[in-house]
């Protein structure tokens, strides 16, 4: 209850503060600042910064570019059997439990097999 009082009235000091500047005549404009010798080297910096950071962001992207696509060997082995099936993959396709083989297969691991990965030859 006391909050709410309390709020009122900060509401209606606020309001009566804002009715009473405004009637207030505005002042004159300072005069505008005077400019200071162009610091020429300050914005030349400033854009071989900004440079330097879309050449660093273009090395990164072609980088994880270049890495998602390397070929890998990826060998699958039965545990039970020993029965071992070579394949050929992209790296961005590689998962956890399955893959997508170069030529389009879709291969999911059994809970018995294991996998293997080496960079293709």
């Amino acid at each position: 209850m006391l909050t709410k009082i309390l709020f009122t009235l900060a509401v209606i000091g606020l309001v009566f503060a804002m009715v009473r500047f405004r009637g207030r005549p505005a002042r004159a404009p300072a005069p505008p600042p005077r400019k200071k010798a162009e610091k020429r080297w300050l914005k030349a910096l400033a854009v071989a910064v900004i440079a330097l950071m879309l050449a660093g962001t273009a090395v990164i992207i072609y980088l994880n570019w270049r890495d998602s696509h390397q070929i890998l060997q990826v060998q699958v082995i039965d545990s039970r059997s020993g029965r071992v099936s070579n394949y050929q993959v992209v790296r961005g396709q590689l998962q956890e439990r399955d893959f997508i083989t170069v030529d389009g297969r879709q291969v999911r691991l059994a809970e018995t097999e294991r996998l293997e990965v080496a960079a293709a030859p």
